[in-house]
């Protein structure tokens, strides 16, 4: 199999603060080649959250290069090839945040993840998280150091294509079901499953597929958001006036035109791509699950009262899960950072 396994560690919530970022290349299913980069991100920020997640300060990148620097070495690595990522949508979306904080224009991208890679391959697991995955397959790693979960991430990937035998990735996704994700002038298509695998089936295991496509035993149908029970909530006032949202993917229970009239009726804007002045991005989903986690080393956002601008700077951009997003609604009566 020919990929490029990625990962990012960020600064704080901002899906451009990245501060940390590596690339382990993989060719005819062998590493051939490995990097990581040292990230100085737009604010020199570092919530104590992240710090403990990663371990990473700011004096570790006051030298280091920016991220159009790094994208300079980076983009070769990856012209042309498949991503992989474990929740591909967190490290996919910090690039893209982070690129257009450069004004840089990304290039068509292709891209799996091996979290959903994985449920597809060992079904019936209560946990497919990066690290007790990794436990589990006995692959040695300090997690959160973005080298370190690449290569954890390309071994949960090489150790799939041992168990279906077969050395082509585009087989792989064929027997596991999975439809790889895409990114293309401003678009972003998910990775996800089409289909149930039998081996689910025949493990006993009541295998449904979430909004991007990852398997959980235990999903539920995300009950649709009433815009009109929200705006009664803020007491009639739009909560969030004035705010840029990209939705990856459609709200729980809607339609993409639904969606967007959801957000308008509460005074926010549908952006199609990131840009300067998104405020959030939601990957969505359409079932709920306890075992979903919000994008890794990001803590859900701040909220503060209408009157703050605290907790935000120009061109920074929040990654929320639908969870995350559904969560500050009733809070009707604060205003977003």
């Amino acid at each position: 199999m020919d990929f490029v396994a990625v990962d990012f560690e960020t600064a704080n919530s901002n899906a451009n603060s990245a501060c940390q970022l590596a690339a382990v290349v993989v060719r005819d299913s062998q590493v051939v080649f490995e990097q990581s980069w040292m990230i100085r991100p737009p604010r020199m920020y570092f919530s104590p959250f992240n710090i403990k997640v990663h371990g990473i300060t700011p004096e570790d990148v006051r030298h280091a290069p920016t991220m159009d620097k790094v994208w300079s070495e980076f983009q070769p690595l990856i012209d042309g090839q498949v991503l992989l990522a474990h929740n591909a949508r967190f490290d996919v979306g910090v690039l893209l945040a982070s690129l257009a904080a450069k004004d840089i224009a990304c290039p068509p991208l292709e891209f799996i993840c091996t979290r959903l890679l994985a449920r597809q391959t060992w079904p019936g697991r209560t946990k497919y998280g990066l690290k007790p995955l990794s436990d589990w397959l006995g692959i040695e790693f300090k997690h959160h150091d973005a080298l370190e979960d690449s290569r954890a991430c390309a071994t949960i990937a090489l150790e799939a294509e041992r168990v279906h035998q077969t050395s082509e990735l585009r087989e792989l996704e064929k027997i596991l079901r999975i439809k790889r994700g895409s990114y293309q002038q401003g678009h972003v298509k998910s990775p996800r499953a089409v289909g149930k695998r039998s081996s689910a089936r025949a493990s006993g295991s009541r295998t449904t597929n979430d909004k991007w496509g990852f398997p959980s035993r235990t999903a539920k149908v995300a009950r649709k958001l009433d815009a009109q029970t929200v705006l009664q909530a803020a007491g009639n006032q739009p909560p969030l006036q004035g705010k840029n949202i990209v939705l990856l993917g459609n709200l729980g229970g809607m339609s993409e035109a639904e969606s967007t009239q959801f957000l308008s009726a509460l005074g926010a804007a549908r952006q199609p791509t990131i840009d300067a002045s998104t405020h959030y991005v939601v990957t969505c989903r359409t079932s709920e699950n306890a075992t979903d986690q919000a994008p890794p080393a990001l803590p859900a956002p701040h909220l503060q009262s209408s009157s703050s601008t605290r907790g935000r700077t120009s061109g920074g951009v929040r990654v929320l899960s639908e969870r995350q997003f559904r969560a500050i609604l009733p809070a009707g009566r604060v205003s977003l950072p």
